[in-house]
């Protein structure tokens, strides 16, 4: 669990990256357009020594590989910048990471509406509505013989 300090960096370090890239400040080929490339998280190390940024590309005429190679050899110069911008001793090293995580939740819920489509799972909400759920029987059953007896 990371502490305030370390929440607060990040938030500021996902903010002043973001930025950068809208305003176009990186003037790197690969990164246009710049509105494509979205920062979806930062991790930092307990030490502020280390900054793990996620990026997601949202175009499609833009290449992942090309988007981190951009970042990775532009991270000196966005170091340098956040360093003018904020106030802290030491900016932590970049380091850029492509975030499958979207991808990964699109796909999981294209499965899943293929299941439903072909009527393996059933619709959200349906199973809940026609069947009774056997576990808070059990839940209820099972607090009522635990309460203690009266006497």
């Amino acid at each position: 669990m990371a502490n305030r300090r370390q929440q607060r960096v990040e938030q500021l370090l996902r903010r002043e990256i973001a930025q950068l890239l809208l305003r176009g400040e990186l003037r790197d080929p690969r990164l246009s357009p710049a509105s494509a490339v979205s920062i979806t998280g930062v991790d930092i190390s307990g030490d502020l020594s280390v900054a793990r940024i996620y990026v997601d590309v949202l175009a499609e005429s833009l290449r992942s590989a090309d988007v981190l190679d951009a970042l990775a050899s532009g991270a000196g110069v966005i170091r340098h910048k956040i360093g003018e911008r904020l106030v802290m001793r030491r900016v932590p090293e970049l380091r850029f990471e492509a975030d499958e995580s979207i991808a990964r939740g699109a796909r999981v819920e294209r499965i899943l509406s293929e299941l439903r489509d072909t009527g393996a799972l059933e619709p959200e909400g349906a199973a809940s509505a026609s069947k009774p759920d056997p576990a808070a029987g059990e839940i209820g059953r099972t607090a009522a013989s635990d309460a203690p007896e009266d006497g």
